[in-house]
């Protein structure tokens, strides 16, 4: 009795599950075609697999490009760059279907959520390479708090580092907030 219970316990989980398996690639397939944007956003949210908006601001040509040069390092590319791929291929799709990436924000991007934004993505400032979780959680945090007077306000009450702000000041997310808190009269 054993054996035979084993034996249709086995073939009814493995029915079930590929059952299950391919109601989920229907669902996925349904929003993919029907609701686009908000299929990107969950799929980058919840797999952001190694994303990097320095290359997603570059445009198609800058993603496509990218894809090529791993692609062609082939077994010398490393773990990073192959995990990569997936990920670019998501972006160009996207990008052919018209849908526009935004530039990470310090007022309107999440610390780890794709958010649509009139018919594009705003990317999230774990997005990019260089800034960890807990920075990006940090930034949103003091926030919400209220606004960022300066880039030395940011530094201070998100507890960042020197590097990371370098890497917001390269992708040009400080862009208007003055340095210091330091007034000038000339």
């Amino acid at each position: 009795i054993f054996d035979d219970m084993s034996s249709f316990s086995s073939y009814a989980f493995n029915k079930a599950h590929a059952a299950a398996y391919v109601m989920s690639a229907i669902r996925l397939g349904w929003y993919k075609v029907h609701i686009p944007l908000a299929f990107y956003c969950a799929m980058f949210t919840v797999a952001p697999g190694g994303f990097d908006a320095g290359i997603v601001m570059g445009g198609r040509a800058k993603v496509r490009s990218t894809i090529q040069e791993i692609e062609k390092l082939g077994k010398d590319a490393t773990p990073k760059e192959q995990q990569s791929i997936p990920t670019l291929l998501l972006v160009n799709e996207a990008m052919a279907r018209g849908i526009k990436f935004l530039p990470i924000n310090i007022i309107k991007s999440d610390s780890s959520a794709f958010v649509p934004e009139n018919g594009a993505i705003r990317m999230p400032f774990s997005a990019l390479a260089g800034l960890g979780e807990n920075a990006a959680a940090n930034i949103v945090a003091a926030r919400n708090e209220e606004p960022f007077f300066s880039v030395e306000d940011l530094q201070i009450r998100a507890k960042l580092t020197k590097s990371v702000i370098e890497v917001l000041r390269q992708n040009k997310v400080l862009e208007g907030l003055d340095e210091t808190d330091q007034l000038s009269f000339f």
